[in-house]
């Protein structure tokens, strides 16, 4: 009921009648509303601090991809803002029609051909609004350096099989692979921000994690979830909508996608809940076993490297050979960062949105 009260505060104007809570997430509350038309609403607002940072994000996401242009999906509209007697922000976004995709049920179609076409929309915004909204940038270099990190923590556990292990050290050795230019990314692409109705993607949500970084991130649950005739069909009207895409960005969004498990694993054995931690390494054992049989698609980068206009027109066959970690960081810093127009702040640098800017 204060929640309720909370959202007609917030969306002057609009005459609620119904309303639910929703266990959506940990860090906020969340009530969906419907007015007496029955436009269906939500209401957010913070229950922790992290819960605080999620909904500033989140806030500044919006209002920078609402100034996108020719999106082919949807996007939720900001109703009102106001603040709750605690001073917790609490914020109404207009709904968006549709269900939570199941991969494994979509075959080839018009759902690859939309979810194709609107991850190359977002892909070919202007960057320049992401850096006039103050949001996050990453080069390839930095990219690179992370999944290193990744990699290094997840074979800390003891528990990621050798093979795999050796497979994603391979990749991240191979300078060619990180040859690209870095998109406005959603960076949170997965199943609880796509919406779909009739067999289409309609909606995409949770614009919290907007920047400037590696496409390949937005593909990585495709990669992974998808049958593989849907994730080739996805691909074919992503790079038809987006002519200038690296030719190495499947390979990395393989990459990331079995880097995920592996992650997976560490956090399930980080909480300590053995249930979890036997199915991600039974997901685990399945990949391993796929890469014995030699059905994983490769990870090595292609000869030439497609960059449109701006490409590396020297690029041989010597960027597919493995190289030691001080030569990667050489080759990549002298020649990946030559193709992006600024150095961007490290991770401690970069500001995250301010709570007092929500309104």
């Amino acid at each position: 009921m204060i929640l309720a009260a909370l959202a007609a505060d917030a969306a002057p104007g609009k005459t609620f009648r119904h309303f639910r809570k929703l266990d959506l997430n940990p860090e906020l509350d969340v009530l969906q509303l419907w007015d007496s038309q029955d436009n269906s609403y939500q209401l957010l607002s913070p229950r922790t601090t992290a819960g605080i940072v999620e909904l500033s994000q989140l806030v500044a996401g919006l209002k920078t991809i609402s100034y996108a242009e020719d999106l082919p999906f949807e996007i939720n509209e900001i109703i009102g803002q106001s603040r709750a007697a605690d001073g917790a922000a609490v914020v109404v976004l207009s709904d968006i029609v549709g269900q939570a995709p199941e991969l494994s049920r979509f075959a080839a179609g018009p759902f690859s051909q939309s979810i194709g076409e609107a991850l190359a929309a977002i892909h070919k915004i202007n960057p320049d609004l992401i850096r006039d909204a103050g949001l996050p940038e990453y080069d390839a270099q930095t990219i690179l350096h992370k999944k290193v990190a990744e990699v290094d923590r997840v074979a800390a556990t003891g528990k990621i099989p050798a093979g795999l292990l050796a497979r994603w050290e391979e990749a991240l050795e191979d300078v060619g692979l990180f040859r690209f230019h870095p998109t406005v990314t959603h960076a949170q692409i997965n199943q609880d921000s796509l919406l779909v109705s009739g067999g289409r993607l309609v909606g995409i949500t949770n614009w919290s994690q907007l920047s400037i970084s590696d496409p390949a991130e937005d593909l990585k649950y495709l990669a992974g979830g998808a049958l593989g005739s849907t994730f080739e069909d996805a691909i074919l009207h992503y790079r038809a909508a987006r002519e200038n895409a690296d030719e190495n960005i499947v390979q990395r969004a393989i990459l990331y996608s079995e880097l995920e498990l592996a992650s997976w694993l560490a956090h399930c054995i980080q909480v300590g809940d053995e249930a979890m931690i036997a199915d991600a390494q039974s997901m685990l054992t399945d990949l391993d076993q796929q890469l014995k049989a030699q059905t994983l698609r490769s990870l090595r980068a292609a000869g030439f490297i497609g960059l449109g206009s701006a490409g590396f027109a020297g690029a041989t066959a010597q960027l597919n050979q493995p190289a030691d970690s001080q030569q990667v960081e050489a080759e990549v810093s002298a020649e990946v960062t030559q193709e992006v127009p600024a150095e961007p702040a490290s991770d401690s640098q970069l500001s995250e949105p301010n709570p007092d800017e929500l309104f």
